[in-house]
């Protein structure tokens, strides 16, 4: 969030450097209901930058800059605890992260926990090793913010927001921390090797078939199959699908989704399912009911963990299609939706599966 005032020529800067696209902000002006004409940058510069914008105008624009960190990233598990317990889950998390606080670690640092309406969130940090022999470049300061969402008085989604996946480490080491500090938490991880191999296929599956209210599914851009889960081992074999290296491929899986006939019915999935690969990550590409903005989201399980990432965002200016973020509240309410949703349809498999077994039995 922007704090101080910010120069308008520092807006006609950015526009007259190209570094802010003028059709980046004319999409962005024309939804708060003002509109311009100008051809060229130049142009519109000088006629758009005497505009009085207040901070949280100027620090959407700065959302809106084209550059990867500026694509929500995330992560998601769950805590849970006791049923018959008299404390809010809330409270008792608040307390854990408080006491984590006042010990003085040498892997992370966090903020005061602040609690909110529906949850509370944590900011967390913590120093990256770089490659390198120069000193005054060996080491990166990280940031996350983890967002812990109430489910019921007795369960929480926590959301962990990274700037890139390798970020994510510590912040499962210190929720892991905070899990084993109190008996009565328990940590559940969204973890594919849960699944059945049936149903590690009907995860990707359940999503693409899931009904949005504002979005609907326009294709699959991705996919990548692997033999194994986890990050660090490298002889797992990955096979990955995007939409420049396997076009014929792509549109094929996307047909069967599509058409309702699910992801089993296309011939690359079935070899590989039948080559011992499962599907880890699978891109999606929803498209606005209502407008001409349309996003790519990846799905993907590493290690224990979900990932739900924004991986470009489009929209659509006289006919062409420019690739550029969202302003970071759209971002984070598709994330949101998406961790929700993933997280429902885990669920359900699960239980399915239980009961499953209990009709074997």
């Amino acid at each position: 969030m922007i704090t101080e005032y910010v120069d308008c020529t520092e807006l006609k800067r950015l526009i007259e450097d190209k570094k802010l696209k003028p059709a980046t902000l004319k999409y962005y002006l024309r939804r708060k209901g003002i509109i311009f004409t100008a051809s060229n940058a130049k142009e519109f510069a000088e006629q758009v930058y005497t505009i009085f914008l207040g901070a949280g105008e100027m620090s959407e624009i700065r959302d809106m800059l084209s550059n990867d960190g500026n694509y929500e990233k995330s992560l998601v598990m769950n805590l849970s605890m006791k049923l018959d317990s008299d404390e809010d889950i809330i409270d008792i998390l608040i307390d854990e992260m408080s006491k984590q606080k006042s010990i003085k670690s040498e892997e992370y640092f966090i903020e005061q926990p602040t609690k909110t309406e529906n949850g509370a969130y944590v900011q967390f940090s913590y120093m990256r090793k770089l490659p390198g022999r120069n000193k005054l470049l060996e080491k990166e300061r990280r940031y996350l913010r983890l967002n812990i969402r109430k489910v019921s008085d007795t369960e929480v989604v926590v959301d962990v927001r990274q700037q890139s996946a390798i970020d994510s480490k510590n912040a499962v080491g210190f929720i892991e921390k905070i899990a084993k500090a109190d008996e009565g938490i328990k940590l559940k991880h969204i973890n594919l090797e849960m699944l059945s191999n049936k149903n590690k296929v009907e995860f990707f599956d359940r999503i693409a078939a899931y009904t949005f209210k504002l979005w609907q599914l326009k294709t699959i851009t991705g996919i990548t199959v692997k033999q194994g889960l986890s990050d660090e081992d490298d002889e797992d074999e990955e096979v990955v699908v995007e939409e420049n290296e396997g076009a014929s491929t792509l549109t094929g899986i996307s047909q069967a989704v599509l058409n309702g006939n699910g992801l089993r019915s296309n011939e690359f999935v079935q070899e590989s399912i039948e080559k011992g690969y499962y599907i880890t990550a699978m891109k999606y590409r929803y498209e606005h009911r209502m407008d001409m903005t349309e996003f790519a989201v990846v799905l993907s399980f590493k290690n224990k963990d979900l990932r739900v990432d924004i991986d470009k965002t489009y929209y659509e200016d006289d006919g062409k299609i420019y690739v550029q973020p969202l302003i970071k509240s759209e971002q984070d309410e598709i994330i949101v939706e998406f961790q929700d949703v993933a997280y429902r349809v885990f669920n359900e498999l699960i239980n399915e599966q239980l009961e499953e077994s209990k009709n074997k039995e």
